[in-house]
């Protein structure tokens, strides 16, 4: 249903002040870009035309639910009725307005509410989480927002745009991957179908270069690609990769700031071959595909079974494109759509490579340089995300099977937000996930935690107590700037602390073990300053440890108590002295005693070492 409000009338909870017969309704929107909807009404005998005047408000269905247009040019001939429409939340460009405004070290979500928090009307929300600050004066909010200036809220924390009535959603990505895909390639030439294939930066074999010019070296310094057959040729490119280093030319904080180093060539070449896989995940061994298709022209076609599922597509979807002959997919996003409100269905798809309209894409895939701690100190957590994409896919198949089937898996769900319970989780043979959010788009939920017969997995967890021996694989960082990754802490039966790691290092008041495997019978332990060197049943122990000004060895007794042990030796700033009874080279002890001379002269002698004697000129 179509109605219409007008301008003084904003009820719309409620039925408007006429419902509305068009001959035409069309929405059109562009991924972060212009959208714009367009009516075309008969002079009707009931006078429903009369109601379409400047500023009124029709509310209409779009791919995103009921949403609201402002009329902001109306025309009228004599069969009938046009007008240009906006969303309503665009009314911000002249309601809205941001004198002096500065969300200073926030996350998205926390800009927005600032931003926002002018006009009662409008209201933001965002998962991007990391943390920037922008300066808005004399902005609207509109500008503020998705402007060209490099303080918008597009260049500074990013994102992706849906207008939903009066709310604006800024997600780090719309849309989802809900499995459609199209064949293209036929070479076909059908009225309602356009295909564009771009090769011209498709990359099937990698030259890579790390920072200062390093490469792999030998006959072969390039990575394949494992479609490089696919192609009649091959497609040399040459990446540099100024995220991957030689420790001589690495920088004092590289390392923390998630630089890789190498300290040898092999390191290197490891670090540079796992990039080029990367970027092979990542698609840069496939053409960029454009599709446009209007399904209505394509409706009775022979093309109409290959992209039929695009009926189903919402903005910033995912679609799978599989070349006909090259036997490739490739990935593209509905970057455009047009919809049809009186039908109330998809009429045209344009599929492609999102790029932020006012926003020019600073990260070439040809200097590619992949920072593992973002400028507020958060992780990327690239290896987390992986597993945690894999599980979603494995879960998405069942999800579906859970609205289908009631043995196999079951959905439970609560659809009104209004509710205490709102939410979802769905239970099965293969698992669980559970969300607490819709999908930007209103056609999924947002699932963030997941268990399978692996393990459990989460987007962010938070937990009491862990059992460690469930901890598997992965990398564990602790540390960072100020311990911005956090510490480990290992505490005694008491509960204090004993061993502490932290961005400093390992600090330890306990005491660490090492002991050989195998035949030998070694042990090793360090406590309280102190080292300790025995066999395993720890018996003759022999200490290094200080006492006083001297480093001391000594031989027998404890950690605690060195009663009846031997002092072999002890070490001073500016003296060695040797304390122990026996002293020798070759597995020999040094003598002890006087050598005389026929003259009368000797030379006093203990353990080895010249002690003193007497000559003609005296004693020494």
């Amino acid at each position: 249903m179509i109605q219409v409000y007008s301008p003084n009338n904003t009820a719309y909870e409620h039925n408007g002040d006429m419902t509305l017969m068009p001959e035409e309704a069309t929405i059109h929107v562009v991924l972060n870009g212009e959208w714009t909807a367009t009516l075309e009404h008969p002079i009707d005998p009931e006078g429903r035309w009369k109601y379409i005047e400047d500023n009124a408000v029709i509310k209409m269905p779009s791919f995103n639910g009921e949403q609201l247009f402002r009329v902001k040019n109306k025309g009228k001939k004599d069969s009938g009725v046009s007008a240009d429409l906006t969303p309503v939340f665009l009314d911000a460009k002249g309601d809205c307005f941001l004198l002096d405004v500065r969300p200073t070290d926030k996350n998205g979500q926390e800009a927005l509410d600032v931003m926002t928090a002018s006009n009662a009307r409008y209201s933001a929300r965002s998962d991007i989480i990391i943390r920037a600050t922008a300066y808005y004066q004399t902005k609207n909010l509109i500008e503020a927002i998705n402007g060209n200036d490099e303080n918008s809220f597009i260049n500074r924390w990013g994102g992706e745009i849906i207008y939903d009535n009066y709310t604006i959603t800024v997600n780090k990505r719309v849309g989802g991957d809900y499995g459609v895909q199209v064949l293209y390639g036929k070479n076909i030439v059908q009225d309602g179908f356009s295909e564009t294939v771009d090769m011209n930066d498709v990359v099937t074999r990698i030259i890579p270069k790390a920072y200062n010019g390093y490469m792999i070296e030998g006959d072969v310094p390039w990575v394949d690609s494992p479609l490089i057959k696919k192609y009649p040729t091959v497609h040399y490119g040459v990446i540099s990769f100024a995220d991957v280093k030689m420790r001589e030319d690495a920088g004092e904080d590289d390392e923390e700031n998630g630089i890789i180093i190498c300290d040898t060539q092999e390191q290197l070449a490891a670090a540079l071959r796992k990039k080029c896989e990367e970027q092979f995940e990542e698609g840069v061994d496939k053409p960029k595909i454009t599709i446009e298709a209007d399904m209505e022209l394509l409706q009775n076609t022979e093309l109409y079974e290959d992209v039929k599922d695009l009926e189903t597509v919402s903005l910033g979807d995912t679609v799978h494109c599989n070349h006909l002959r090259l036997d490739i997919v490739s990935d593209a996003r509905v970057i455009e759509l047009t919809w049809d409100a009186v039908r109330n269905k998809l009429i045209s798809v344009t599929l492609g490579e999102f790029q932020y309209n006012f926003l020019d894409n600073v990260s070439s895939v040809m200097s590619r340089v992949d920072q593992a701690i973002r400028a507020d100190g958060t992780l990327i957590g690239q290896q987390i995300q992986g597993i945690i994409n894999g599980v979603k896919t494995q879960l998405k198949a069942q999800s579906t099977i859970a609205k289908k089937q009631n043995v196999r898996a079951v959905l439970f769900e609560d659809l009104n937000q209004e509710s205490e319970t709102f939410g979802a989780m769905c239970l099965g043979t293969l698992g669980f996930e559970i969300a607490s959010e819709r999908t930007a788009d209103g056609r999924d939920w947002k699932w963030t935690t997941f268990g399978t017969g692996q393990g459990f997995y989460a987007d962010f967890i938070v937990a009491g107590t862990m059992l460690a021996d469930r901890i598997k694989g992965g990398t564990l960082e602790l540390g960072g700037k100020d311990n911005g990754n956090g510490v480990a802490k290992v505490l005694d039966a008491k509960g204090n602390e004993i061993v502490r790691l932290e961005k400093n290092g390992v600090y330890a008041t306990g005491s660490y073990v090492c002991e050989s495997l195998g035949g030998l019978n070694r042990r090793t332990e360090m406590k309280a300053g102190s080292l300790m060197f025995s066999k395993k049943d720890q018996k003759n122990p022999i200490f290094i440890e200080r006492s006083g000004d001297a480093l001391v060895i000594r031989a027998g007794g404890t950690f605690d108590d060195a009663t009846g042990s031997t002092v072999l030796m002890r070490m001073f700033k500016n003296a060695i002295y040797i304390d122990a009874d026996t002293v020798g080279t070759g597995g020999l002890p040094g003598k002890t005693g006087k050598a005389e001379f026929s003259d009368g002269t000797y030379l006093e002698f203990s353990h080895g070492f010249l002690m003193g004697g007497s000559t003609k000129e005296g004693s020494f």
